[in-house]
């Protein structure tokens, strides 16, 4: 009976940590893919405790999507003009 509960708590847990995470079957891949890249640009990944490289994170990836967006333009560009 003990065995029982204890695997029916972990599943418990496991489902609220599949909820948390946003993995679940009914949530929204746009949801869970734009929390992915706003954590990824907002510098999530790094220790918070270092604000010196936080801040540098977001700069750095905030000019690289800039850099992208400039070279897709200036791609598009050059292959219409020929």
């Amino acid at each position: 009976m003990a065995d029982h509960d204890d695997q029916s708590r972990k599943a418990l847990q496991d489902l609220e940590k599949l909820k948390d995470e946003g993995n679940l079957l009914h949530a929204p891949k746009l949801k869970t893919k734009s929390k992915t890249v706003t954590g990824h640009f907002m510098a999530k990944d790094v220790d918070p405790s270092d604000k010196i490289e936080v801040w540098g994170t977001r700069i750095g990836r905030i000019l690289s999507l800039i850099a992208l967006v400039a070279l897709v333009i200036w791609l598009a560009n050059f292959l219409q003009s020929n």
